[in-house]
């Protein structure tokens, strides 16, 4: 069995690749200063998680273990709101621990997602949703991008949380660059809102035009529902043993935003590079990430990033089985809106 601490593992194999009298490649000590330029959050996710237990307890319930062009994000309970968030960046959840709901407008109707304990969901662009955590000792990883200059998000109240087409009560669109110092700004001027006159009447805002809001809302799609991790990795065995790398919400589901792809073993993923952040998270068994030289050992429920145009391998073991998540900003964007060019070219 395979240590999730990432110094056993590396002691492990150092051990082994000595007694077969190979030659040693470079290999990094635990400890992100010994990483090679372009790796970053080496962790093991489960002694992460205990090393700050105190933060996934109430009022705060998450942590952040990496912010750059991807937010990898993980969020505890017992954590509920009554507020809508709108952005232009797509989410991916992952719930390892517990069950979940993301509460969601879908063409303008009310839909409550349930995430269990161990199942993915992929909720696309620009479509209203609250999270709520209500059991205590949830744990789920949420991925968001980073925002481009010109994007906001919007924070929605409606006048009733529970009605099946609700009505806004409140909104603010904003930049958001950092949520724990933009967010809380904003919620007081709700709190401003609900105090006055106005926002004790309950009564619904006159609809602004679509056009003359910020974020323009998604009113026509409808997601896929979340599925189970593993029934993905039993339905694509065979492809995942002959160390395939398999794309894990396919190309019918409506976001174009997350590229999140399986990957088994035995296999070599040689020269790869990505003009984002990509995550990489080894679910089972053992790999090997190699940047400039330097092999970074993978054991299961390690992860890292790997930063923004680095080109790394990847050896995995037999039985091995990893996850790989990157994001393309403009995977959702309208190609006339994001320039006339693009929209001549198609």
């Amino acid at each position: 069995q395979v240590s999730s601490d990432p110094g056993q593992f590396l002691l492990i194999v150092l051990a082994m690749q000595d007694q077969a009298g190979q030659p040693l490649q470079k290999r990094p000590r635990p400890g992100s200063d010994s990483l090679p330029p372009g790796v970053v959050a080496w962790q093991s996710v489960e002694e992460w998680h205990e090393e700050h237990k105190a933060s996934f307890t109430p009022p705060i319930c998450n942590k952040l273990m990496h912010k750059a062009q991807l937010s990898i994000m993980w969020v505890g309970g017992p954590n509920t709101r009554k507020d809508f968030h709108l952005e232009e960046g797509s989410e991916f959840f992952y719930q390892l621990r517990g069950d979940i709901e993301v509460v969601t407008l879908q063409r303008g109707e009310r839909v409550a997602v349930p995430i269990r304990q161990g199942q993915v969901f992929c909720l696309p662009s620009r479509i209203p949703h609250s999270p709520q955590r209500p059991q205590k000792g949830s744990f789920g990883l949420v991925v968001e991008r980073e925002r481009a200059k010109d994007e906001t998000d919007g924070l929605i109240f409606f006048t009733d949380f529970e009605a099946s087409s609700p009505l806004v009560h409140w909104e603010q669109f904003f930049y958001c660059e950092d949520l724990g110092k933009d967010l809380p700004p904003v919620i007081g001027n709700y709190k401003q809102f609900l105090a006055s006159e106005e926002g004790q009447r309950m009564t619904p805002q006159v609809p602004e035009a679509e056009d003359a809001r910020p974020v323009k809302q998604d009113r026509v799609t409808e997601i896929p529902p979340p599925f189970y991790l593993e029934d993905f990795i039993r339905d694509n065995g065979r492809e995942l043993a002959a160390g395939m790398q398999l794309p894990l919400f396919g190309q019918s589901h409506p976001d174009n935003e997350f590229r999140i792809f399986i990957c088994g073993g035995p296999a070599q993923q040689v020269g790869n590079s990505w003009a984002g952040d990509t995550w990489i998270y080894q679910i089972r068994g053992s790999a090997e990430l190699i940047v400039d030289g330097v092999t970074i050992p993978l054991g299961e429920s390690c992860c890292c990033i790997v930063q923004p145009n680095v080109s790394f391998d990847i050896v995995r073991q037999a039985d091995s089985i990893g996850m790989m998540v990157q994001s393309d900003p403009l995977g959702n964007k309208d190609p006339c809106a994001i320039g006339r060019d693009v929209c001549e070219e198609l």
